[in-house]
């Protein structure tokens, strides 16, 4: 495309509905790396601070999409004058990026422009662009997606929980949250234009910081109990690999209740979800008001002039922008609850449940599980799903320890079906206390574990008791015994469970022989690997109390454990203590584990010997 100017090209990407076109894309090689570009239509030029449009823009806050209309932010006139448009000359605020090929960004260049060449594709259409040679637009698409990718990864790395899985249509969005992509957005054209607005809004907030400029940034801060993102996005991939519906819809249900709400504020308190120190939204003003403000803020400076917002002005616009789209979410989530229950109470009427949705069945159980009134043929229907693999954990889960009357079979085969499967039964604690606490369950106070070797047993042998808190009342499990101490907690929790439904304890432990002292072979087999010979000695009654304690340095990509593992001896009265190291907690309990063996192994053969060797 040699007769281009690379600095006014672009595309623009969006849904094959889209009316209001506020950027565009452009990419090419440059050295070892890329020079990007991002359009963003100049609507300030087109809406007068303070004026008739202005005021209804901020009174509006946004562009609200519904399936039957579009209500916009900005009269008509306006976003058919501001949108970006193919064949005509498109005044811009242009972002200018260069980066490297790990995507480090080596200069931002921000200012007035201009689109002259620009060219409309659906997310579908530029999917098929990047993998086909024979696009006229291939190349610069192809290019676009390796930048995206290139992007992504380096968030990741970063520790942003950043998940695209375009099969499933699930994504999170830049709040932690996941969310169900439409079917016309399942492809790589719909990560091109996020990755892409991400990185703009990224380079306009961090050049907004080093200007000292007040605008309007995007905060977000992660529940406390929310979890490190990177090891939430690990499970997550994790769980979505192995198409565990159950698995993926309690993961989605946590992030949901441990999500917070991003913000926007004059200063900078970084932002969490996508795991940068600063962030805005800048890329839609004909779609957002702040982005508007944004857009006047920057368009003054540029031209070096002072900010149209004073500081109390701008304090003023995040506060209301801030509460309106909070009552928003209210009213949305309440008009919703409304319209699901009325629909949901027609559905239970209607007795043929076999032909519902998922989601509306899931309405339905839930339904007559409050109100303790069985619908004919709900029961049966329940049944049938489970038989399929088709019960999701939260249906499960009321149904097993609230369901009552035509329901009680199907508990007592799920009591049985638990018994095979004891790793679920955890989770149903956790969705026994979400109800109880209506929030998200802490494991510090909700979920108090005791785990224990046992060694008045022929070993290894390991004891385990849960106890639940909430609302000032406890309840514990009984003790279980197993041979390993993740085997021992499930136990215990489907003791727990089965007492919180009022079904029969189909819980079991492990054949237990009360350890005979006598003359043995003190030393562990040295083919057994250093972290079970360890705890072989714990459970000996060798060492006591063991125990592991583990820390971390370095930046989450890089990231270096190290465990500490110490006990005593009673024997010789000695204390022993070992550290290893590791880029990962198992290494770095191997690596102590080894040292800590050494010590145990030398005392005893001291012991032996009855006397220290000669060093």
């Amino acid at each position: 495309m040699a007769d281009h100017n690379p600095a006014e090209t672009g595309i623009m990407i969006d849904a094959a509905t889209t009316v209001d076109r506020d950027d565009a894309i452009w990419i090419e090689p440059h050295d070892d790396g890329f020079d990007v570009w991002v359009h963003i239509a100049r609507v300030a030029d087109h809406v007068t601070t303070g004026g008739r449009a202005d005021t209804e823009a901020r009174r509006r806050v946004h562009t609200k999409y519904r399936p039957e209309h579009t209500r916009h932010m900005l009269p008509a006139p306006v976003v058919e004058a501001a949108s970006l448009e193919p064949g005509r000359d498109n005044d811009t605020f242009a972002v200018h990026l260069r980066l490297d090929h790990a995507g480090q960004i080596l200069s931002a260049d921000l200012g007035p422009g201009r689109l002259t060449t620009s060219w409309i594709l659906t997310h579908g259409e530029a999917a098929t662009a990047a993998n086909d040679p024979a696009h006229p637009l291939h190349g610069t698409l192809a290019l676009a997606l390796r930048f995206a990718q290139t992007m992504l990864a380096a968030r990741r790395n970063a520790g942003a929980l950043a998940f695209y899985d375009l099969l499933s249509g699930f994504a999170t969005n830049e709040e932690g949250q996941l969310v169900r992509l439409d079917s016309a957005e399942r492809n790589s054209g719909y990560i091109i234009v996020q990755e892409f607005m991400i990185a703009a809004n990224a380079q306009i907030a961090a050049w907004a910081v080093r200007e000292d400029l007040p605008i309007l940034f995007r905060n977000h801060r992660l529940a406390a109990v929310a979890g490190d993102p990177a090891e939430l996005r690990a499970e997550l991939e994790s769980i979505a690999a192995s198409g565990d519906g159950t698995a993926f819809e309690m993961l989605r249900t946590r992030m949901r209740m441990v999500a917070r709400a991003a913000t926007y504020g004059p200063t900078v308190h970084g932002h969490h979800g996508l795991q940068l120190p600063a962030y805005t939204h800048a890329t839609s003003p004909i779609r957002r008001y702040p982005d508007l403000v944004v857009q006047r803020i920057l368009l003054a400076a540029a031209l070096g002039r002072p900010s149209p917002y004073p500081a109390e002005e701008l304090d003023a616009i995040a506060a209301h922008v801030n509460e309106r789209v909070e009552e928003e979410r209210r009213a949305k989530a309440e008009y919703f609850k409304q319209k699901a229950h009325e629909q949901t109470a027609r559905h239970a009427e209607a007795a043929d449940f076999t032909a519902l949705p998922y989601k509306q069945y899931a309405r339905v159980l839930q339904f007559a599980v409050e109100r303790g009134e069985t619908p004919a043929g709900l029961a049966e229907d329940t049944a049938r799903r489970l038989a399929a693999r088709e019960l999701q954990l939260r249906e499960f889960a009321s149904v097993y320890l609230y369901g009552r009357g035509e329901f009680e079979p199907l508990r007592e085969r799920m009591n049985r079906l638990l018994a095979d499967e004891p790793q679920q039964a955890q989770s149903i604690v956790n969705v026994y206390l979400q109800d109880r606490l209506g929030g998200p369950v802490s494991n510090e106070t909700n979920v108090l574990w005791t785990v224990e070797d046992e060694p008045a047993f022929e070993g290894p042998l390991f004891s385990a008791q849960v106890s639940i808190r909430y609302n000032g009342e406890q309840v514990d499990s009984p003790k279980r015994l197993q041979r390993n101490k993740k085997e021992a907690r499930n136990q215990a929790a489907l003791a727990l469970v089965a007492q919180l439904a009022g079904l029969p304890d189909p819980s079991t432990d492990a054949a237990a022989k009360p350890r005979v002292e006598g003359p043995k072979r003190l030393l562990v087999d040295a083919s057994v690997n250093p972290a079970e010979a360890v705890q072989i000695y714990a459970a000996r009654g060798v060492v006591k109390p063991l125990t592991w304690d583990f820390s971390v340095d370095g930046p989450s990509h890089e990231r270096t454990f190290t465990c500490r593992a110490e006990g005593w001896m009673p024997a010789s009265e000695e204390h022993v203590a070992a550290e290893g190291k590791g880029p990962t907690k198992q290494v770095a309990k191997t690596n102590a584990a080894l040292e800590l063996r050494v010590h145990i192994e030398t005392a005893l053969a001291l012991g032996e010997a009855g006397r220290r060797a000669e060093a």
